[in-house]
């Protein structure tokens, strides 16, 4: 498995105004399209899980710049979603599941050097909002 980062050129014959950035916590900004939250701005890829996990990792991703509300609104929903989640896993192991599988994702990314840093950096960002939930 290995997470690679859709650059936005090209990303479906997208314009500029498709597009919101945000900033990193190293300081780069990452695009992110404004209606495409499912499919970008990372793929998953390595097997049949691949489309799941890329709509599950781009849905952390876009709710970077969200409020608390929003991502504890998400993590207990997530709970219904097919995430090899046990029955009656309590809030915090649901939010752990999810950053043991943020951490294994951390270790895959793939492309070029500074590809590499933004997708590691993403899911930094994205490790730091879910660690305040346990």
């Amino acid at each position: 498995m290995h997470v690679i980062w859709k650059r936005p050129d090209g990303f479906q014959n997208a314009l500029p105004d498709d597009f919101r950035r945000i900033a990193l916590s190293n300081g780069a900004h990452l695009w992110l399209h404004r209606h495409e939250l499912d499919w970008y701005p990372f793929q998953v890829s390595g097997d049949w899980e691949g489309q799941d996990q890329t709509k599950r990792l781009n849905r952390l991703v876009n709710m970077l710049d969200a409020p608390q509300s929003s991502w504890k609104a998400y993590l207990e929903q997530i709970s219904d979603d097919d995430f090899e989640l046990k029955e009656g896993q309590s809030f915090t192991e649901i939010t752990k599941t999810l950053i043991a599988w943020v951490t294994e994702l951390e270790q895959s990314a793939k492309g070029h050097t500074w590809e590499i840093e933004i997708v590691r950096c993403a899911l930094h960002d994205v490790l730091e909002k879910l660690q305040k939930f346990i």
